[in-house]
């Protein structure tokens, strides 16, 4: 994948946390990102796996580019 800020390839990789992975439009103090108006879930909460969403990253501009797009970022749902 070309990085579309600078066009320089990027490095297939993954965000890993022990939590689900989320987008929200602002900092909450807690809760699933389901119960936040707006929010985006990257990657599903597993007891056994943790959550992990795939993402590409670009040394260069030192960006990190996920594409979520029908949730095709989330390893989690690709695995089951």
């Amino acid at each position: 994948m070309n990085c579309p800020y600078c066009g320089m390839d990027m490095e297939a990789g993954v965000i890993q946390s022990p939590h689900e992975i989320n987008w929200l439009p602002k900092k909450h103090f807690f809760g699933r990102a389901e119960f936040h108006k707006g929010s985006i879930i990257l990657s599903e909460f597993s007891y056994l796996r943790g959550s992990a969403a795939k993402a590409y990253l670009c040394r260069n501009c030192e960006k990190i580019v996920i594409d979520y797009k029908d949730g095709s970022c989330d390893l989690n749902k690709k695995n089951e």
